[in-house]
């Protein structure tokens, strides 16, 4: 159900980036993404709570305790209450005052731009509060449930999309009031179902307990310098970007990340997965099993993702010509270095959850924070110094190989008894065997100017079929082979 979700999910978010940039014009896309993108900087509290969230519940589910998971869920209630008004407070003054007097905005669009901004402020309100509720929806993996929701919100947003089309003025107004309306409803989705389902959830009453209200927002505290990082790359790079070149290069910037949400569904709905059963697995003491899910995890992250973005990456010209027609300047060169930017990235997700399985995550979110908040400094130098917008992306990458490398010390410091050499030679070197592979096919096909030559489908069929075969030949071990065989054998008869 995830997968069929995950198609679902890529295929309209990609054609209603089409609608939404054709009928609001380069200009008006640019001005929603880098004004929405202010309330983005204001959300690594919510999402750092998100984490904490999920992982006490999966610790509580893991050692068979119901009743304190109902606690955490009440507590978890009256930590997003206090965010939500952090958020609203921080939003109606600092990020005011910086879209008033700081952001490039055309004259004529600045009401439209703090009409915008009000809309995303209640919206992100809703996500704050819908938080608790998809958490539990995780960690009690009801991936079916978590599935349909996004469906849900997925379908939502066509609507959105095509409620435009109707339109003749104040589109970007109209746009903002729409996507609050699918905020709400998505919120009361998600609400009725916990409250039907789940014993921990028909009190929803928000309650301090003391005894887990400080070490949820002690491990929130850490967890928000990781999700300030994170911000810090993509919507500050975002606003970095609109200072120096103006919103038709937000534009771009805004459809490579519409192109890099809709691929990384492949690995967010599998770790989304995976990750919960890490945590039960450490907090039931089984690291063998804990190892295991890791390497498993992180293998299979990054081969799902290589085998849409491969493609993409062969041939992503064409893509963007019959996806958008036209196309802002720099989408992209943009869209292909965010994909290996992914790429990288997909391996951080499981060995995360192992590092805050074990509760201990001062050390390594200062750490992993630290190297990825450089990224703001060093692109403005880089910006100043007039180069191109495309190095804020090169940046980025390295600072996220960087980042890798520090995460599986701190997961061997931390989990002594999880072998990094088991995980290099299961994981890394295969990964990085079938990367040179792909990396010389790419530089042959450009230096012979092969996508001249060949239909665009034969080119993105051929590539997806060649990373398949890579990764089934290199990246697999017999015992994997069969497995995913029987896998397959089996659900097709």
């Amino acid at each position: 159900m995830l997968y069929i979700r995950m198609f679902l999910v890529m295929g309209v978010s990609l054609y209603t980036s089409r609608i939404v940039l054709s009928q609001l014009g380069a200009v008006d896309y640019g001005i929603y993404g880098v004004v929405g993108g202010i309330i983005v900087m204001l959300s690594f509290l919510n999402g750092a709570m998100s984490m904490s969230t999920v992982r006490f519940l999966s610790f509580a589910l893991g050692k068979d305790d119901t009743e304190r998971a109902g606690r955490i869920f009440r507590t978890a209630i009256a930590i997003h209450v206090i965010l939500s008004l952090i958020i609203v407070l921080s939003a109606e003054t600092l990020g005011l005052w910086f879209l008033n007097h700081y952001m490039r905005i055309p004259h004529d669009q600045l009401s439209a731009a703090n009409m915008v901004f009000q809309c995303t402020v209640v919206s992100f309100v809703f996500a704050i509060l819908r938080t608790p509720l998809s958490a539990v929806i995780v960690a009690r993996e009801r991936m079916e449930v978590f599935a349909v929701m996004g469906v849900l919100e997925v379908v939502l947003k066509l609507i959105v999309a095509l409620s435009l089309t109707l339109l003749t003025a104040d589109k970007l107004e109209a746009y903002a009031l729409l996507n609050l309306a699918t905020a709400a409803i998505l919120t009361v989705a998600h609400l009725i179902y916990c409250r039907r389902h789940f014993p921990e959830c028909r009190s929803i009453r928000a309650v301090y307990d003391k005894e887990l209200f400080r070490p949820m927002t002690g491990f929130m505290s850490w967890s928000t310098i990781g999700m300030l990082s994170w911000v810090g790359k993509s919507q500050g790079c975002n606003i970095l970007l609109n200072l120096f070149f103006g919103p038709t290069v937000n534009a771009a910037y805004g459809l490579s990340s519409q192109v890099n949400t809709a691929i990384n569904g492949f690995v967010q709905n599998f770790t989304t997965a995976i990750n919960p059963r890490i945590t039960k697995t450490f907090s039931a003491n089984d690291i063998r099993h804990t190892e295991s899910l890791i390497i498993y995890g992180c293998k299979f992250s990054f081969y799902l993702l290589l085998i849409v973005s491969f493609p993409i990456l062969m041939a992503t010209e064409p893509i963007l010509t019959f996806w958008l027609g036209d196309y802002p300047a720099y989408t992209p060169v943009f869209i292909k270095l965010v994909l290996i930017i992914s790429q990288i990235e997909s391996f951080n997700y499981c060995i995360g959850a192992a590092i805050r399985a074990t509760g201990r995550v001062k050390v390594y979110e200062i750490a992993i924070g630290g190297i990825q908040l450089l990224s703001l400094p060093v692109a403005y130098i880089l910006l100043r110094h007039a180069m191109p917008p495309q190095s804020v992306f090169v940046v980025i990458a390295l600072l996220s190989c960087i980042a890798l490398a520090v995460r599986l010390r701190l997961l061997k410091m931390y989990i002594p008894e999880i072998s990094i050499s088991g995980i290099l030679h299961s994981v890394f070197l295969p990964s990085g065997l079938i990367s040179a592979v792909c990396a010389l096919l790419y530089a042959g096909y450009r230096h012979l100017e092969l996508i001249t030559t060949f239909n665009p489908i034969i080119t993105i069929a051929g590539s997806m079929a060649t990373v398949i075969i890579l990764e089934i030949g290199i990246g697999l071990n017999g015992k994997e082979r069969k497995s995913i065989f029987q896998t397959v054998v089996k659900r097709i008869a």
